[in-house]
């Protein structure tokens, strides 16, 4: 008998032009969610987008933001790959 797993997980790292990589890690199942995209270039971080439910007193808690230096953190509301992928369009300066 195939008995599907708790939680399903996905770890990929993408190579992207200009020097770019994007880590993706999700993992999801019944009322569970976590994710954390974090895009990088040269070996220093761009940006990170996660749900990890480690600051509590921001209004879009789980969902934030880190930016380059020392807990540079936005509120950010979820998102999904797709909408990185969005995202890092604009920051290519291809965006509408």
């Amino acid at each position: 008998m195939n008995v599907e797993p708790t939680v399903q997980s996905l770890r990929a790292k993408a190579t992207l032009k200009k020097g770019y990589v994007l880590y993706i890690n999700e993992g999801m199942g019944e009322n569970y969610q976590k994710y954390s995209y974090h895009l990088q270039k040269d070996g220093k971080m761009i940006r990170r987008w996660d749900n990890a439910p480690h600051w509590r007193d921001i209004r879009t808690f789980p969902f934030h933001l880190h930016l380059p230096g020392n807990d540079k953190l936005i509120e950010y509301g979820e998102v999904f790959v797709n909408d990185i992928l969005m995202e890092i369009r604009d920051i290519f300066g291809e965006g509408k």
